[in-house]
């Protein structure tokens, strides 16, 4: 059977039908169109309105509309009905700009012409370049070139080379330092250290501070900010009331401990999704757990409404939706959510699979959860905790067993005190007596339990004072947001839904992940009684297969990103065929390979940055950049650095390193840079009200308390991210209220006299502090011009102000 993909694409010209066989005509160019604009939607698998164009036969069937293609009539056609646009929309491709007028016509000449369609060709989708298997590709040869110091650089000269043009000058040292130490520890260098790595002779020197920096505990809290975005983690639930999470920061600590710790990244996805089912009792997996709980949780749906109710149903299925797509996203940059109402529009990612993933989810709800550095004594707490569950439901059963039988008693003696009245009656008597020891073997029983009850409470009691972590678990609380633990641990059932709607349930499905991708059983078989925990260890062992391609691929370019300012893939949230497709395919898998062979971020982040690519100028000369900007405008060969501006937290934590007042205790609850305002209904969170001189706001910005409904004001304005979403990338904006903010948010007001006062104790006269001041915030000595300029400013205005303008510098906010 003859296959066709877009292999054999659109790479025909379009040529005049006339002269072609209609066979031939749809062999090189109406097949091709239907494989690029329409069967996406109209598969064997899919097949939309019924209707599938894989096959001749199929094609020819039609579908739930009846005929769609009248050999020799395209006019009477209702497939050529369906993509005729009207007022520039056509109906079909749904959700997709309409086919040109030439593809049009192509269609309708191919039908007028008989519409043959060889029988034994068979129409598929090509697999998608994320989807792909992943494997190592051979390296570039770099003929006569000095310029390439690792792998890298061969994939980046090999484009560079296809498109005419050549790379820039690698960058002065005081450039590059600033460049790393922004990049890896998302600080600015101490002039003492500037001065150090400038003039080290050490032809390793910059090796050597690579790894420096990648061994600081600053490290771990400069990627884990990034981590926290593309898991949108928030310390209050957000919805309409938008409480406090006093026990969300476990997770944040955690992840800034396995960056640190360069922890292999199949262990740090699998206790994200199972910590506790495949490390129990350890901290770290049960800390991970924080990553299903991250995204926001609506209250009112959980704990003010039942799950009976239809509005307590579709909270839950909300949580569950927001459960899968953080998973989908983070591990996989892929799109699922639209699947819930339909198949997904692009992907290969059917409403089962969607339901599947559910699944996986099913008894999970998001509530605190008690566990201690000592695993054996976590264990211990749960054993108790467990059996405590077990024998209060067992005590709940007895005492409504204790009430029918006193109900039956107080019949039966009735019953008796009846017969008693006209003659003895032994079976009456015999009732009673047989009703009276029910009554009493049960309230035996129940004293028993409530010992036995008060034993384990006392043994837990006696227990150290455990930690508190908020997590996704099964929950086993009380009220209207019971949890599955009343109903014997088990998960949910879960249903496909037309439309998403909890009201119309379809068929019921078990766990499961996405059967798009290869290799990794994506269908769980497990026995009904099997414990909640085993379907989030089947999916952790799905995300981290081998065979599994997209969480190496995502991961490598999110970090490639985060060095760039952009992606190999500039949508590092969609892997899918809305997303975009890679600038240096081959670069991305070679960095995916090296990260699914060593496991080790900290080992592709110095692969990365000690290229001679990442070490560019990013201000080349005139001449390279006259020749390159016609060619490539936006950088995207990377012919040059990105010059980037900072993110809202490295630019506020640099304002409080220039100052000195940067406290860098790590770790521990939150602190609070707002005034709560009605916090026993629906929190206020004022900002304004702050304190901006209290030394327990001054930690790095990673340790603020994040709050969904009402955002750091200051730091919103320097683009930070809406932790209500998953952000892969975020917004970089310029606006006249970020140079406002800079000159008069009360932080920067407080900070700019913290400045003055550190560089006052500096010695030497006025200009010479002003020079002091400039280099800690800068990293660099002023210009003669710069300084003189600054010193009559200085002797005018005095030298906090003075700070003020340092801080509202370009070169302050932006790394070259």
């Amino acid at each position: 059977m003859y296959r066709l993909t877009t292999a054999v694409i659109l790479c025909c010209v379009l040529a005049p039908v006339g002269v072609l066989a209609n066979e031939t005509l749809f062999r090189e160019q109406v097949a091709p169109l239907l494989i690029e604009r329409c069967l996406s939607c109209h598969n064997p698998e899919r097949a939309e309105g019924g209707l599938s164009l894989a096959t001749a036969e199929s094609a020819f069937a039609g579908g739930e509309s009846g005929e769609a293609i009248t050999r020799g009539d395209a006019a009477g056609s209702y497939l050529v009905e369906r993509i005729l646009p009207v007022d520039g929309k056509a109906e079909m491709p749904e959700g997709q700009p309409p086919l040109t007028d030439e593809q049009i016509a192509l269609i309708e000449r191919w039908i007028d012409q008989g519409a043959d369609w060889p029988e034994d060709l068979v129409l598929e989708l090509p697999v998608w370049w994320s989807f792909a298997p992943l494997a190592k590709p051979t390296l570039p040869v770099v003929k006569d070139h000095q310029w390439s110091r690792n792998p890298v650089d061969c994939f980046i000269f090999e484009g560079l080379t296809e498109k005419d043009l050549h790379p820039s000058a690698e960058a002065d040292r005081r450039t590059l330092i600033r460049r790393l130490s922004y990049d890896l520890l998302g600080l600015p260098p101490l002039p003492e250290e500037v001065d150090r790595f400038v003039n080290d002779s050490d032809p390793e020197a910059y090796e050597q501070l690579v790894d420096q920096m990648l061994a600081s505990p600053r490290y771990g809290e400069r990627w884990g900010r990034h981590w926290l975005d593309v898991v949108h983690y928030g310390e209050t639930h957000g919805y309409d009331k938008d409480k406090m999470r006093p026990h969300a920061w476990p997770y944040r600590d955690y992840v800034v401990r396995s960056f640190n710790t360069d922890k292999p990244y199949t262990r740090f996805i699998q206790e994200q999704v199972a910590g506790d089912v495949l490390f129990p009792g350890t901290v770290d997996g049960i800390e991970a757990l924080g990553f299903i709980a991250a995204g926001p949780w609506d209250h009112v749906g959980h704990a003010e409404v039942p799950e009976t109710k239809i509005d307590g149903k579709v909270a839950r299925h909300l949580d569950r939706d927001d459960m899968v797509r953080s998973t989908m996203m983070t591990f996989m940059s892929l799109t699922v959510g639209c699947a819930q109402c339909h198949d997904h529009k692009f992907d290969p990612i059917t409403q089962e699979d969607y339901y599947s993933l559910q699944a996986v989810f099913a008894a999970l709800d998001r509530a605190d959860h008690q566990y201690h550095d000592d695993p054996e004594l976590t264990l211990r707490r749960q054993s108790l905790r467990k059996r405590g569950r077990t024998l209060q439901q067992r005590e709940r059963k007895v005492k409504k067993e204790i009430e029918s039988s006193e109900k039956k008693l107080a019949v039966e003696k009735k019953k008796l005190a009846e017969t008693e009245k006209k003659s003895q009656d032994a079976q009456a008597v015999f009732s009673v007596a047989n009703a009276e020891d029910t009554v009493a073997e049960k309230k035996q029983e129940l004293a028993a339990l409530a010992a036995t009850l008060g034993g384990i409470r006392k043994e837990l009691s006696a227990l150290p004072e455990p930690k508190v972590a908020y997590i996704g678990k099964v929950h086993y609380g009380g009220g209207t947001f019971i949890g599955r633990g009343y109903q014997g641990e088990r998960p949910r059932t879960i249903h496909v839904l037309h439309r998403g709607s909890v009201t119309t349930p379809g068929k019921e499905v078990g766990p499961g992940a996405l059967t798009c991708v290869e290799g990794p059983i994506a269908r769980f078989e497990l026995p009904a009684d099997a414990p909640e925990g085993e379907r989030r260890r089947h999916l952790a062992a799905w995300l981290t297969d081998p065979q599994n391609p997209l969480p190496w691929r995502s991961l490598a370019n999110r970090i490639w990103q985060f060095h760039f300012g952009r992606g190999l893939v500039d949508t590092p949230g969609d892997f899918g065929r809305m997303g975009s497709t890679p600038t240096h395919s081959k670069l991305l898998e070679y960095l995916a390979t090296e990260l699914r062979q060593s496991e080790s971020i900290k080992r592709l982040h110095r692969l990365i940055v000690t290229s001679a690519t990442y070490r560019q100028v990013s201000t080349a000369e005139e001449e390279l950049v006259a020749a390159a900007e016609p060619i490539d405008a936006d950088n995207r060969f990377y012919w040059r650095m990105n010059r980037r501006r900072l993110e809202a937290e490295a630019v506020r934590d640099s304002v409080l390193s220039a100052a000195g007042r940067l406290h860098l205790k790590m770790g521990g609850p939150s602190f609070q840079d707002f005034v709560i305002d009605k916090p026993e209904h629906s929190p206020h969170y004022e900002y304004h009200l702050h304190d901006a001189t209290k030394p327990d706001s001054h930690r790095r910005a990673i340790y603020r308390f994040v709050v969904r409904s009402q955002t750091q004001p200051f730091l919103t304005v320097m683009d930070c991210a809406d932790p209500s979403m998953l952000v892969a990338q975020r917004n970089v904006t310029i606006s006249p209220l970020q140079s406002l903010a800079l000159l008069n948010n009360q932080l920067m007001l407080v900070m700019a006299e913290e400045f003055a006062e550190q560089v006052k104790a500096n010695p030497g006269n006025l200009a010479q502090k002003v020079d002091a001041a400039f280099e800690l915030a800068l990293s660099r000595k002023p210009t003669p011009v710069e300084s003189a300029s600054l010193h009559v400013y200085a002797d005018r205005h005095g030298l906090a102000n003075t700070c003020r303008v340092i801080y509202n510098l370009n070169e302050f906010v932006f790394i070259d």
